[in-house]
């Protein structure tokens, strides 16, 4: 008993001696660094620093059923109209909104993470990502408005690509907005570049609206200009067509697969010219994927197609100009074609004296649907949508 608690503690004794040789040793080789720990005051005084990197923006698939409804840039930013936009999306059938990107007045208000004098922002980049996640949460599918050649502010920054008048000034419309001459190729890219900048923050669709030339003002005062190299035995209305075709081709080479849709007047899908402002369904549908005719029974004219009063016949016009536009799309492209395309702008709003109700909207939507069109979007300016006509 007694010899074996000795060699236990002989074998203590041991380990202790060589565990102290080898601090020694350690301590020998090793320079102390005496510097003192610094004391960290708040977590702001001690941050690590990742590397940032670039979030890519989700995208929502465009539905098969397109139900959307007009936003403007003011009620897209006002946060009391979140919540009448949240109700709306939450009691009634609409997966979409047509936000406001730059209007007549050219001004951009958001940060889309590109520098130019016309951006303007009211809202940061991660604020607006931040609300485009928020709806696409909803799943709903959020299309950016582009007015194109309607443009005050990109047009005084660039006088030399503005519409002119024969003595080489800006010639401006009857309210006083000023245009952009459509054959210039650095107004082409810079809404490129725009559309480019939007979807990347997060917007799923570019939608181009005033592609094309003025229809009031002083027309008679307006230099028309159109693309290089056109044949001198060209007509007028020729060149007009080829010029605003010569715009949509670049941009949509330049967007590759990006969504692309494009407004036009409600009576390209029924006339077989171009309305004077070089809008043609042969030269919109092979370089867009939606076209969005405007066709608002007001704004046909009295006697149209034998209906006396157009804005009092709601069904009647959109049944008329619609069926007119998809036998000409299916003609030349094919009925497949025609039906993916067609997504027109219907009206929710009174004018001329002639009050739009529910009943009046609904007929509109049931036209479209008599004809098998399911895509379709509401416009009113203010924002005030009737009840009653898409609830689920």
């Amino acid at each position: 008993m007694k010899s074996s608690r000795i060699i236990k503690v002989l074998l203590i004794i041991i380990v202790i001696v060589l565990v102290s040789i080898s601090i020694k040793t350690i301590s020998s080789k090793t320079k102390v660094d005496d510097t003192p720990i610094p004391v960290v005051s708040s977590i702001d005084d001690y941050k690590f620093e990742a590397p940032i990197e670039e979030k890519k923006a989700s995208h929502i698939k465009t539905p098969d059923e397109v139900r959307g409804l007009y936003v403007s840039a003011n009620s897209f930013l006002y946060k009391p109209f979140k919540d009448t936009l949240d109700n709306i999306i939450d009691t009634t059938t609409v997966n979409t909104i047509v936000v406001d990107i730059k209007d007549a007045p050219g001004v951009i208000t958001y940060d889309i993470g590109m520098t130019h004098p016309c951006i303007q922002p009211l809202i940061s980049k991660e604020d607006l990502e931040a609300k485009l996640d928020y709806y696409h949460q909803k799943n709903i599918y959020v299309i950016a408005r582009i007015a194109v050649f309607r443009d005050e502010c990109f047009t005084k920054q660039n006088l030399d690509l503005a519409a002119m008048k024969a003595d080489n000034t800006p010639w401006r419309d009857g309210k006083s907005h000023y245009w952009l001459a459509p054959h210039e190729e650095n107004t082409a890219q810079y809404i490129v570049d725009l559309s480019q900048a939007v979807y990347d923050v997060g917007f799923d669709e570019i939608q181009l609206d005033y592609v094309r030339y003025p229809s009031d003002g002083r027309m008679n005062l307006l230099k028309y200009e159109y693309s290089d190299n056109l044949s001198a035995s060209s007509t007028n209305m020729e060149k007009r067509r080829a010029t605003m075709k010569n715009f949509l081709a670049y941009v949509r080479a330049g967007l590759k697969d990006i969504p692309l849709s494009a407004d036009v007047f409600g009576m390209v899908l029924t006339n077989t010219d171009d309305l004077t402002i070089g809008q043609h369904l042969d030269d919109f549908v092979p370089n867009v994927d939606y076209i969005s005719g405007m066709i608002y029974p007001s704004h046909f004219p009295n006697n149209w197609n034998g209906i006396k009063e157009p804005n009092k016949n709601p069904y009647k016009v959109i049944y008329d100009s619609t069926k007119m536009g998809l036998d000409r799309m299916i003609t030349t492209y094919g009925t497949t074609t025609a039906f993916k395309e067609m997504r027109p702008w219907i009206q929710d709003f009174s004018i001329y004296g002639v009050v739009y109700n529910a009943p009046e909207v609904k007929a509109q939507i049931k036209a479209l649907d008599d004809l098998g069109v399911k895509s379709y979007l509401l416009w009113n300016a203010s924002n005030r949508y009737t009840k009653g006509v898409m609830d689920k």
